[in-house]
């Protein structure tokens, strides 16, 4: 109970935050213009508290997904006076800054957002932004399937160059089910290999089964473990196994998987000298993903990269150049049935992530989600879909091009099948949310 009402105040928060700023651009965007707006609400649906000032009645309604201004004669099924503060009476570029400044306007929160934690900091594993040398495939996985080995190194995927393992996993991620052509290189010349990651459920995400390389030393003994039992410690490295010469912290994890509450004898070296101990592998914590283990965990390395204001803003602006792109990407995917609707996430997913960035105790971490939330809804809304801004402007731009306005009964109609589409896609995402929810 304490988590879904963490949950649901982070996206109230989250969301309100967002569609406040996306109805504020439209907001001030028309009352520059001299444009009337009757409405000015947060949510859908029935009136819960409010206030009137001027011609504006500010409202919160009851259901918190979604905002809207209503402007004076924006509706197609109006009767216009033709007064100079209705909407449609206004010339076609004034009306498409009101439309469009809504979207640009989470675009420069996400933009602030995202400086702003630029400029507190970040903080990572260093192997994220790594060049892409691959430590070790797993056993089983579709990487396995492949000539992929350990040792090659990644430079581009389906001809697009990689720079780092943290864009060699996104590409994975949202290639499930995919064929993916991966060129890699080692001492032997470069050549391209096919693999296709594997759907995971509940979201359909891509998994490939590679990793980074890591040095098998351990960085922290789980309390009350299988290896504090045997005397395991912080810094020690692993030599063998079973007499296996252990080269890779993930070789390391596999076999001791593989030997469920079987004592196995272990040469590690500490300090400099040799030892040999045995330890049995036991059942993990839940929380720690279950399965079975020593209870021991690899050296984490962290980088944490400051930035100054100039370069706040240049890594926030790159940022959403990366992220535009990704949406992008993303959208052609699902088009072309290329990538599942199940990798999608609507308001139960958004309110578990919302809630998870609270509580962290970290303000930083819900504005980077926060930005790149704000970022996405600012980018979905300008798709060419009727009742979305994209809709009405590219509406506003047909006009143009035909240099004549379209008939109210073709404008309903449009309305009508955006609704429509809009509706569905809804209860598509709830439904694959409310099925990941249950699988989680």
């Amino acid at each position: 109970m304490l988590a879904l009402l963490t949950n649901t105040l982070a996206l109230i928060f989250v969301l309100g935050v967002m569609i406040f700023v996306h109805e504020l651009g439209h907001f001030a965007t028309a009352k520059f213009f001299g444009i009337r707006v009757d409405v000015f609400a947060l949510g859908f649906g029935p009136r819960l508290f409010g206030f009137r000032r001027g011609d504006t009645d500010y409202r919160v309604c009851a259901l918190p997904l979604g905002g809207y201004v209503k402007m004076k004669g924006e509706n197609p099924d109006e009767e216009l006076s033709g007064d100079d503060d209705e909407f449609l009476t206004r010339p076609k570029w004034q009306r498409f800054f009101v439309l469009i400044n809504g979207p640009l306007m989470n675009v420069a929160l996400s933009f602030v957002l995202l400086a702003v934690v630029y400029a507190r900091g970040v903080e990572a594993e260093t192997w994220r932004t790594d060049p892409v040398t691959i430590g070790w495939v797993e056993a089983g996985s579709p990487a396995a399937q492949t000539e992929l080995a350990p040792g090659d190194r990644v430079l581009a995927v389906d001809g697009e160059p990689i720079q780092s393992w943290q864009e060699f996993e996104l590409r994975v991620l949202i290639s499930g089910g995919q064929p993916i052509d991966i060129t890699v290189a080692n001492d032997s010349g470069q050549r391209v290999i096919t693999a296709t990651p594997e759907r995971q459920p509940p979201s359909d995400q891509g998994y490939l089964g590679v990793v980074p390389p890591f040095e098998p030393v351990i960085g922290f003994v789980l309390p009350d473990s299988p290896a504090m039992e045997a005397g395991l410690q912080p810094n020690d490295r692993f030599l063998e196994v079973e007499g296996i010469p252990i080269r890779d912290w993930s070789q390391l994890t596999e076999i001791i998987q593989e030997r469920p509450a079987q004592p196995t004898q272990l040469l590690i070296e500490r300090d400099g000298a040799e030892q040999r101990m045995s330890a049995t592998p036991g059942t993990l914590p839940a929380e720690l993903g279950g399965g079975m283990g020593l209870g021991v965990f690899r050296v984490f390395e962290i980088e944490r990269r400051s930035f100054g204001l100039v370069g706040a803003l240049r890594q926030s602006a790159r940022e959403i150049g990366r992220q535009t792109a990704l949406v992008g990407e993303i959208l052609s995917r699902l088009f072309t049935g290329r990538m599942s609707m199940r990798t999608l996430s609507g308001p139960i997913e958004i309110a578990r992530y919302s809630g998870q960035a609270a509580s962290t105790g970290d303000p930083f971490v819900l504005f980077w989600f926060m930005g790149i939330v704000s970022l996405q809804l600012g980018l979905l809304n300008l798709l060419p879909i009727p009742v979305l801004d994209g809709g009405h402007i590219a509406v506003l731009a047909f006009e143009g091009l035909i240099r004549r306005d379209l008939s109210m009964a073709v404008k309903e109609k449009m309305m009508t099948v955006g609704v429509v589409l809009l509706v569905t896609l809804m209860l598509v995402v709830i439904t694959f949310d409310i099925l990941k929810s249950l699988a989680s």
